[in-house]
C-alpha cells in the first residue's frame, strides 16, 4: 500500500491481536512527514457535499503528508455524523462546518418507525453508496475505506422520534412494548444497511475498518449506545442489553465504545457478554485523559474479564507508565507526535522497558 509499505505484515499483527496471540501491545502512531502538523478532515464528506471527489482528493492529500507507524494505517472514514442510519430512514441530517458537528432531526411516531423500510433511493443512502464506490476505487493501493457510523438502534430511534432523548425516554415507560418492536425493526435495518455497505466497500479486498481505526479481516464494527447514560441498570438490562447481545453475535469481532464515567454503571453487564471482544475507553470532556492513573483500576477490571482494551488518544508521555501498571498484552494504544525527534525519546523508553521496537 502506497502510504503503508508494510501493510501485509501489519494486517497479520492485527489478526494476532484480535486472537489474543500478540505478546506485546498493539501501538498506532502518526507523525508528520515534513515536520509540519497535518490534520485529517474527518468531516470532508459533509463539508464538500455533494462533491465526493473533492472530499477524497483532500483526504488523500492530507494522509500523504503523514507517516503511519507501527500498526497505524491510512483510514478513509466515510463520515456522515453519528447515526447515519437515521438519515437513511428519513431523519433530516444537519451539518455545521464551523464547529464540525452533525446531528439528526426526526418527528416520527413509533408506528412510523415500525413501518420503516430499506430505501435504496434515499438521498443520503445514495450519497453514501457513491462515496463508498468512489473511495473503493480512489483508495485502492493507498488507504483503507472505513464504514460510516450507523450508530445503534436505541439512539437511532431516539433521533427519529425527535427531541432526543426526551421522547424515547418517555417511550420506555409509557410505550415499552411498542418501543421494543420498533427497536427490533431498526436493528434488522441496521444489519441490512451494514450488509449492503460490505458489498460496496468490497470487504474481501478492503477488510473491515471503522472510525476507531482497528482493522479486521472478519466482520467487525464498533458498538455503542450513548443513550445508556440516562438509563438505570434495570431498564438497560430489559431494553438495551438484548440488542447488544444480538449485535455481538452478529458481528465476528466487536469493540464497545465506552464513552465517559456515566456509562460505567453498565460496565459489569457489558463485561459479562462472552462474544464482546474489546472495550474502548474514552473518558469524555472535562475528565482526565485516558493516560491518567485514575483509570488504571478500570483497565485492570476489563483485563481480568479477558477483554481486549483500546486506549485511543493517549498522550505519548503517559504510554510507558500505563503499560507498566497493566498487562501490555491485549492493549491497543493510539497516539501522535509532532516530530520524529519527540517520538524517538518515547521509542527508546518503550524498547528498554517493554521490548517494543518502534521502527521510525
Amino acid at each position: 500500500m502506497l502510504y503503508k509499505k508494510d501493510w501485509n505484515e501489519v494486517k497479520a499483527i492485527f489478526e494476532e491481536w484480535w486472537e489474543r496471540e500478540l505478546n506485546r501491545p498493539l501501538i498506532q502512531i502518526t507523525v508528520p512527514k515534513y515536520g509540519k502538523e497535518v490534520s485529517v478532515d474527518s468531516w470532508a464528506f459533509l463539508r464538500y457535499y455533494p462533491n465526493i471527489n473533492e472530499a477524497l482528493d483532500r483526504l488523500l492529500d492530507q494522509i500523504s503528508k503523514i507517516e503511519f507507524l507501527m500498526e497505524d494505517y491510512p483510514n478513509i472514514w466515510v463520515n456522515l455524523g453519528p447515526g447515519s442510519l437515521s438519515s437513511y430512514l428519513g431523519a433530516e441530517l444537519k451539518f455545521d462546518g464551523k464547529v464540525n458537528t452533525a446531528w439528526f432531526e426526526g418527528d416520527f411516531s413509533l408506528d412510523d418507525v415500525l413501518r420503516a423500510e430499506f430505501n435504496p433511493e434515499n438521498k443520503w443512502w445514495v450519497y453514501t453508496c457513491s462515496a463508498y464506490e468512489a473511495a473503493r476505487e480512489k483508495c485502492r493501493g493507498k488507504a483503507i475505506v472505513a464504514f460510516t457510523d450507523l450508530l445503534d438502534p436505541i439512539t437511532v430511534v431516539g433521533q427519529l422520534r425527535g427531541q432526543y432523548p426526551t421522547r424515547i425516554l418517555k417511550d420506555m415507560f409509557f410505550e415499552k412494548e411498542k418501543l421494543k418492536k420498533a427497536l427490533g425493526r431498526v436493528q434488522s435495518l441496521f444489519f441490512k444497511y451494514f450488509e449492503e455497505s460490505c458489498k460496496l466497500i468490497n470487504v474481501s479486498e478492503n477488510g473491515y475498518s471503522t472510525w476507531a481505526g482497528i482493522w479486521s479481516s472478519k466482520k467487525h464494527f464498533v458498538l455503542q449506545c450513548d443513550t445508556i447514560v440516562y438509563l438505570s441498570p434495570k431498564i438497560f438490562r430489559e431494553i438495551v442489553y438484548p440488542l447488544i447481545i444480538e449485535e455481538c453475535n452478529y458481528f465476528q469481532r466487536t469493540i464497545w465504545h465506552l464513552d465517559g464515567p456515566l456509562e460505567l454503571n453498565h460496565l459489569d453487564d457489558l463485561l459479562n457478554i462472552d462474544s464482546l471482544d474489546c472495550i474502548q475507553w474514552v473518558p469524555g470532556e472535562g475528565n482526565p485523559d485516558c493516560g491518567d492513573d485514575r483509570w488504571v483500576p478500570l483497565y485492570r477490571k476489563i483485563q481480568e474479564k479477558g477483554k481486549l482494551i483500546q486506549i485511543p488518544f493517549i498522550p505519548p508521555e503517559k504510554i510507558a507508565r500505563i503499560l507498566s501498571r497493566i498487562s501490555p498484552r491485549g492493549v491497543a494504544l493510539r497516539t501522535s507526535f509532532r516530530t520524529k525527534e519527540e517520538m524517538k525519546k518515547i521509542a527508546d523508553e518503550l524498547e528498554k522497558r517493554f521490548g517494543v521496537q518502534i521502527i521510525c
